[in-house]
């Protein structure tokens, strides 16, 4: 593996060009999103079905005319909408460590893939899966299932969730790429050691209010992204079969997957950042290219500078 021959050139970009980037990576790496995502997403998507059916199956027959049922549909697509954003984090893992491999010359396999998520499932579950919030939010509409709408839940609460979810991802966004490629251990006695807190730190902190700007301007456009494709999904869905309702398929399957194919594409646009970050923070272009030179000169065993995304 050349460290310095890489498949996206190391250097400082743009938000427009990260984004564009994104795009041309989904094409470059379709299996990133079709397996890995995919698989990934998976069981979250079985389980925002069995949480939030009910909704659906029980409204949409009235339609978004009758005023009651307008409600209650709005409440299905609230929360569905914010499960499936707590969820991107944790259901990218896989395309998350994948893309980390092959943005090298390395070609990753999805067997290797799955033995390193498996490897360290409690780490990168605890923190994407409980302590930023998609398994609390799946436990709140547990306890809603069947039940009528509640001001202090469905409006005081579900607005708590929301500062609290987006104040994590806007202020350190990179946790992801910081447990599953470079794997800092949590604590350390040595001093000396970067744990996983003060990497958050380092990488964080010198960037947190351009980090956070990106991350909201992101949020904003996959927003409008997600309604561009739902209605090209039930436009399309019309002219072919004759059905323009908004009914129980549609809010319960063709809603839901315009959220996780938006979330898919911002899996690879935050790791695209991720690297981002590092070029403008620590010179990560220089590093890959000095580290590259040792290993050619003086082979495996020669000390090299510690950088965690190639590992």
């Amino acid at each position: 593996m050349e460290l310095d021959q890489t498949h996206v050139v190391i250097r400082k970009r743009l938000q427009t060009e990260i984004a564009d980037l994104a795009l041309v990576m989904l094409r470059r790496y379709p299996s990133a999103l079709l397996v890995g995502f995919s698989l990934g997403a998976l069981p979250w998507i079985i389980a925002n079905g069995l949480l939030l059916y009910w909704i659906p199956w029980r409204e949409a027959q009235y339609t978004f005319a009758d005023q009651d049922a307008a409600s209650e549909m709005w409440r299905y697509i609230a929360w569905m909408t914010l499960l499936v954003v707590a969820e991107v984090p944790a259901a990218g893992v896989w395309t998350t460590y994948y893309l980390g491999q092959a943005v090298f010359e390395k070609q990753p396999t999805w067997q290797n893939v799955r033995r390193e998520i498996n490897r360290n499932f409690l780490r990168w579950f605890w923190s994407l899966g409980v302590v930023r919030l998609p398994l609390p939010i799946m436990i709140v509409c547990l306890f809603r299932i069947g039940q009528a709408a509640d001001p202090s839940v469905d409006l005081l609460l579900y607005l708590g969730i929301w500062l609290v979810l987006l104040a994590f991802r806007s202020a350190r966004p990179f946790l992801p790429e910081i447990l599953l490629l470079e794997q800092c251990p949590r604590r350390s006695k040595d001093p000396n050691v970067v744990t996983l807190s003060r990497r958050m730190t380092a990488l964080h902190r010198p960037m947190a209010g351009e980090l956070t700007a990106r991350m909201l301007t992101v949020g904003v456009g996959a927003g409008v992204a997600a309604v561009a494709f739902y209605f090209s999904l039930t436009t399309a869905r019309g002219l072919f079969f004759g059905r323009w309702q908004h009914d129980e398929f549609a809010l319960m399957v063709l809603f839901p997957l315009s959220l996780w194919l938006v979330g898919g594409w911002s899996v690879f646009f935050r790791l695209l950042n991720y690297l981002d970050t590092r070029i403008r923070l620590e010179g990560w272009e220089v590093e890959l290219s000095v580290r590259a030179e040792r290993l050619r000169q003086f082979g495996d065993d020669a000390p090299v500078i510690a950088t965690g995304a190639t590992r």
